[in-house]
């Protein structure tokens, strides 16, 4: 399993460093978030000991066993899944990075959260830039006011959006429309400088359209079974 990993992330560097060059960004202003749902703590200890400190889960139970499980290493959690109200103090708890901000009342729950257990987390408000109904996210016309209702929370320090464009079809113009927003975002906000965006199956054209952060998992991992 480790050589397999091994092999799987120094392939993914790679390619990363070769889109790079062609990119506004260098390799090493491009975050890796090792996306680890539904994989074992095995996978995530070599991924660690590899030299990948972020990773992203989309459940927040799983989320919590595994953090309280790898308390000893110093990984940086990533919440990457759509927010349910009641799972809020578990993410507070348990998460360094929120990317799925979407609407005020989860901003103020989470602001609230995170003031109890005096702590800052890290927050990207997350845009459905492909406006389709089954995905989370505000509408690209509501970013600035949603951001400065985010910026206004004592304990969340927005970072940056989160985007998921469509796999096929229009997803380089949706690219383009996030890299956009992002810059709108920060003429007014500059130390929300992240743009997460792209998968395993889209990362080297987000990186070419400004993204910093991308979501990773199969790619390093395998597929999940």
């Amino acid at each position: 399993m480790q050589r397999e990993i091994e092999k799987n992330i120094n392939l993914l560097k790679s390619r990363i460093e070769q889109v790079s060059q062609n990119s506004e960004k260098s390799i090493s202003e491009i975050g890796i978030i090792a996306v680890s749902k539904k994989k074992s703590l095995e996978h995530i200890k070599i991924a660690f000991n590899l030299g990948l400190k972020d990773f992203g889960e989309n459940y927040a139970q799983e989320l919590q066993k595994k953090s309280e499980e790898l308390q000893n290493l110093k990984i940086i959690w990533h919440f990457i899944g759509p927010i349910q109200s009641n799972k809020i103090k578990t993410i507070a708890r348990h998460a360094n990075w929120i990317h799925s901000l979407d609407r005020n009342s989860i901003v103020d729950k989470l602001n609230r959260e995170c003031k109890s257990l005096d702590k800052v987390i890290n927050g990207c408000i997350q845009v459905n830039i492909s406006e389709e109904s089954s995905k989370s996210g505000i509408d690209s016309s509501e970013l600035m006011s949603f951001a400065n209702h985010v910026d206004s929370m004592e304990n969340i320090n927005l970072k940056g959006i989160m985007v998921l464009p469509k796999i096929t079809g229009d997803s380089k113009e949706e690219m383009r429309k996030s890299k956009e927003l992002h810059e709108e975002l920060m003429s007014v906000y500059p130390n929300a400088n992240y743009l997460s965006m792209g998968t395993t199956s889209d990362f080297e054209s987000a990186i070419q359209f400004g993204s910093n952060l991308i979501r990773v998992g199969e790619l390093i991992f395998g597929k999940r079974l």
